[in-house]
């Protein structure tokens, strides 16, 4: 996905802030959504500071900061608990992408920092249905293997990045000191 989506609608709604007294919640709704899709968590917690109290009522806004709040804290299972919600048409398509991205980064940590990881627990935590998370595993080559009546999920093993040998290492600084002897 690209971050550069919606940019020209951020501009026209940031203008629209600045230029306008009163703003309905649409114009709200949707910069805040498209700053939680871009990552812009700090600008999503100022705009939720300048929302008028009144607006800060309506469901759909609430929902987002909610979302903004597991964001901030790093808290995948409130994320997509609160993310599963009937969003308007306004907000619908950078909702998605936000989702979406938000998958693909659990997915990648989860392969980076697991060796395996029971299906349930991801299941649980993802929110996703088991055909989804199926052939979101199967799209990234995971494995699967039964313990039990348990279904255990391996991720594709990570190729380590190259690293120098300590030898190497150790000619370039004894290297580095004969220099700076001389």
């Amino acid at each position: 996905m690209h971050l550069n989506k919606y940019s020209e609608l951020v501009e026209r709604l940031e203008n629209e802030e600045f230029e306008q007294v009163e703003l309905g919640a649409d114009v709200y709704q949707q910069l805040l959504a498209i700053y939680l899709y871009q990552n812009k968590l700090a600008d999503a917690k100022l705009l939720w500071m300048r929302v008028p109290g009144k607006l800060k009522e309506d469901k759909e806004l609430m929902q987002l900061n909610l979302l903004n709040i597991a964001l901030q804290n790093n808290n995948y299972a409130d994320f997509f608990r609160n993310i599963k919600y009937e969003w308007s048409e306004r907000v619908k398509s950078p909702v998605e992408d936000l989702l979406n991205k938000q998958r693909e980064e659990l997915f990648k940590l989860m392969g980076s920092a697991y060796v395996s990881i029971y299906q349930h627990n991801l299941l649980e935590l993802s929110l996703m249905s088991e055909d989804e998370l199926k052939h979101a595993c199967a799209a990234l080559n995971w494995t699967e293997e039964l313990d039990g009546d348990r279904v255990i999920l391996k991720p594709k093993v990570q190729e380590a990045p190259p690293t120098r040998g300590n030898d190497d290492q150790l000619l370039k600084l004894t290297e580095f000191v004969t220099f700076l002897e001389n």
